[in-house]
């Protein structure tokens, strides 16, 4: 008798999908640093765990390090000579949220540093609308070195930031721009009393935050590093607060607790508003906090209300802030105070009619708020404090490409806020300008401290280059670039096809390049004779006819951005640098788009402490000696890609007929008295090879 078989399933014919990738890589971290963790107030809040998105198909894959698409942990100790095995991310049992906080293990260090400085890149993604990469400082040509050799290091892409956890053995931590890298230090503390052996300054969110930021805001502007007014360390630093102070608001558990525990109010000292409590207590600081937000607010505020009528008329002048600060934190902290009291204020506003209801419904002063109302106003916080951070950060493409000042900032704020936001109905804008002119920053040059005076002025059509026949004035510019993905047409600076097709290479990489090759096209199109200079040198802000001073004594052209200088007449023009040429895709709250090109033109001048000298050189003269100093000058142009019209140029001129700045920054240079030390603790090469190592270490 026959007997039949049951039909086998064929699993090779009908073989399943690809298991999903999860959406979320979620790690665990400190929320603030392991000092709270031992303070039962605030120990059931200090376990964060940070969700960063999963690395798509054309990213590197995290491996070992961590290392991945844009930092990699190097964990390398040299005062104790060891090298600490990396974590493995990838490992099954670290899959679900990573390692659990651990101060004596050196791989939740390195978890915790990925994590937190990885929440911070993609903040700034985000509101720019674009990649970021970092900056690369070359070190002086050698007299071995060719050109060519010179040149293709410049091409050169920085895939990675690295990060050292243990690089140092002292109270410090810094973003170091001659190694594209951060450093962290760890050290005893002055009270061992307290129960603390060590503080590791790589455990502490706000660090990392702040030093992330520094490389941040480097690979966007390349000359903020470089000193050439007492705002530009200044701001590198007051801005890195700001970002780690807003990113306090994206932890959902603590700010549920610090709104209940304070009933709502942003106005009281917390963890919310201080920077580095660990850190700052092991420095002996009575407050515990490194910095504190609300101190710098309330202490300004003091000395507005204590100050006599003059000494507050002379705080209302534009030059109030540079008389009386001068070290480059305590002078940043200005912008911090300014910065976050705009934020408060704009949360009290939002929340007011909560409140109202709140003690409408019997609400009495000392009472614990509903959840629900903490819910509800923590929500709020969480949005507000998003909204003033891209605000922050957009407003990085609106500044000039060198010697800004807090007042520039200011506008770059407002105005790229009213670009992407043409309504400000709950009045963020307003909110800011008060700010900044409580603290005496005015920007020089605007009528008054309305946000419709404050934003950049467009250029007048008048005094415009003439533009293609009803085309925009920059539309053959746009037709020289690359804008998507089709690369199979595109072709490297000496017109041979580019290869994509080269192994390791991934989207970002790949959206290097046409950021090079943009740069490249956009000099050439610049390097066009046209009978209009006059006119694009005074839109740009630089010098195309040839002068001696300009010709950027002792740089060869391929050692600079761009490869290529004008040529008239058989005589070399100046050397005008293309640092940017990037696209920045946004969207607005209430879907609005805007697609920009942001191009950064830069040249650089002669300066001479001496005025005889500068006005040889001026002339054309020869003058011996090297420059006392490089004076830099040039524009942000904001060119719209829908019809190639230019929106902004926002200029700091080089030209000799604009030497008020040049003033200026000669009595910078030379310091009081002749002495540059007194601007800075340090001074001098080193602070200008690696000015937060020196600024951080006081």
């Amino acid at each position: 008798m026959a007997t039949s078989e049951k039909p086998s399933y064929d699993w090779q014919k009908h073989r399943p999908a690809p298991y999903p990738k999860p959406a979320t890589r979620k790690l665990r971290a400190y929320a603030f640093d392991p000092q709270s963790s031992t303070d039962l107030a605030t120990a059931n809040i200090n376990n964060a765990v940070i969700s960063l998105p999963w690395e798509q198909p054309w990213e590197h894959p995290v491996t070992p390090g961590p290392c991945g698409e844009y930092i990699e942990v190097i964990d390398h100790d040299p005062a104790s000579g060891l090298f600490y095995d990396p974590v493995d991310l990838n490992d099954p049992a670290l899959l679900q949220e990573g390692l659990p906080a651990s101060e004596g293990r050196p791989q939740f260090h390195q978890q915790m540093v990925y994590a937190v400085a990885m929440k911070t890149v993609r903040s700034f993604e985000r509101a720019l609308g674009r990649t970021i990469y970092w900056a690369r400082e070359l070190p002086p040509p050698t007299r071995t070195e060719t050109v060519e050799a010179r040149a293709e290091k410049r091409t050169e892409v920085v895939q990675r930031l690295r990060i050292y956890p243990h690089a140092l053995r002292e109270r410090n931590a810094y973003y170091s721009p001659d190694k594209t890298a951060i450093l962290f230090g760890y050290f005893q503390p002055q009270d061992v009393q307290m129960g603390d052996r060590w503080v590791f300054t790589c455990l502490s969110q706000d660090i990392i935050a702040h030093e992330t930021t520094h490389a941040l805001l480097h690979g966007v502007h390349r000359r903020s590093v470089q000193r050439s007014n007492l705002d530009t360390l200044a701001f590198h630093e007051g801005f890195a607060d700001i970002v780690a102070l807003l990113q306090h608001f994206t932890m959902v558990d603590v700010l549920r607790q610090q709104i209940a525990q304070n009933a709502g109010s942003l106005r009281t000292t917390s963890l919310l508003n201080s920077l580095a409590g660990q850190f700052g207590k092991a420095l002996g600081r009575r407050s515990g906090a490194l910095r504190t937000a609300l101190d710098l607010v309330q202490q300004d505020a003091q000395a507005a209300a204590n100050a006599s009528p003059e000494e507050r008329a002379r705080r209302t002048a534009a030059t109030t802030l540079t008389d009386r600060v001068r070290e480059a934190h305590d002078r940043g902290g200005f912008l911090v105070a300014a910065v976050f009291d705009a934020f408060v204020t704009i949360y009290e506003r939002r929340t007011a009619d909560l409140m109202r209801l709140a003690r409408d419904g019997g609400l009495r002063s000392g009472d614990d708020l509903s959840p629900d109302l903490v819910g509800r106003l923590a929500s709020e916080a969480a949005k507000i404090a998003d909204h003033v951070l891209r605000m922050c950060v957009r407003a990085l493409d609106y500044v000039p490409p060198v010697d800004m000042t807090f007042g520039e900032y200011l506008r770059a704020i407002i105005t790229a806020d009213t670009d992407l936001v043409p309504e400000d109905p709950f009045c963020y804008r307003v909110a800011f300008a008060q700010a900044f002119r409580r603290r005496g920053i005015v920007p020089e040059g605007s009528l008054s401290m309305s946000p419709d005076s404050l934003v950049w002025n467009r250029p007048d059509s008048n005094d415009l280059p003439t533009g293609q026949q009803g085309r925009g004035l920059f539309t053959n510019l746009l037709e020289r670039l690359v804008f998507d993905n089709s690369f199979g047409q595109m072709k490297d600076e000496d017109g041979r096809p580019i290869d994509f097709s080269k192994p390791g290479g991934n989207f970002r990489e790949i959206n290097a390049r046409v950021v090079r090759t943009n740069q490249i096209n956009a000099h050439r199109w610049l390097n066009i004779d046209s009978e209009e200079d006059h006119l694009w040198e005074r839109l740009l802000g630089v010098k195309l006819q040839s002068t001696g001073q300009l010709k950027a004594r002792g740089e060869r052209p391929l050692e600079t951005v761009h490869w290529r200088t004008r040529r008239k007449d058989g005589e070399r023009e100046p050397l005008v640098q293309i640092y940017s040429a990037r696209v920045a895709r946004r969207s607005g709250p209430d879907g609005q788009e805007l697609n920009q090109l942001v191009l950064q033109v830069v040249q650089k001048r002669d300066g001479y402490f001496d005025p005889a000298r500068q006005a040889r050189a001026d002339r054309g003269e020869p003058v011996e000696g090297r420059p006392d100093f490089w004076f830099r000058g040039g524009s942000t142009l904001l060119i719209d890609l829908r019809d190639g019209q230019l929106r902004h140029s926002v200029r700091k001129s080089i030209q000799t007929e604009d030497d008020a700045r040049l003033h200026r920054q000669r009595q910078f240079e030379m310091g009081r008295d002749g002495r540059p030390e007194l601007l800075y603790p340090h001074s001098g090469p080193q602070l200008d090879k690696e000015p937060f190592a020196m600024i951080h270490r006081g």
